[in-house]
């Protein structure tokens, strides 16, 4: 066989993880979070599966956003596994399969994280996504 070939199969998302993505989503846009896009990963890399990025309008906004995550999260029984600088442009919140990129506009602008995952799938929160 030659050449290269690209994983294409959609795979399902399961209930857990579609509610924690939903929930995620509201409590962003509940709290004013601008631009939120949920990345499907797992078809093109092999260790990690979605990411939640979005921005605030300030450092003290971005906070605020990691706060009200981390409180969603923990009610949802989840902790973070891994604590972050939250005086920082870009506030990371690990939660398994589920990771989560704050920013203000300018770190966003820069990082271009959008741009370096551009190969991964875009999740829709208002759809249906129970079929990938």
């Amino acid at each position: 066989m030659t050449g290269k070939s690209k994983k294409s199969k959609k795979q399902n998302i399961d209930e857990g993880t579609i509610t924690l993505l939903k929930g995620c989503g509201k409590v962003l846009d509940d709290k004013k979070a601008l631009d939120i896009v949920v990345l499907d990963l797992r078809n093109v890399n092999s260790y990690l599966d979605f990411f939640v990025i979005c921005t605030g309008n300030s450092i003290m906004h971005c906070k605020a956003l990691a706060r009200e995550l981390n409180k969603y999260f923990l009610d949802s029984g989840m902790k973070e596994r891994s604590k972050t600088t939250a005086n920082s442009p870009w506030i990371i919140l690990d939660y398994n399969e589920i990771i989560i990129h704050i920013f203000t506009a300018e770190a966003r602008a820069f990082y271009q994280l959008e741009h370096l995952w551009a190969d991964a799938s875009k999740i829709d929160l208002d759809e249906n996504i129970h079929d990938g």
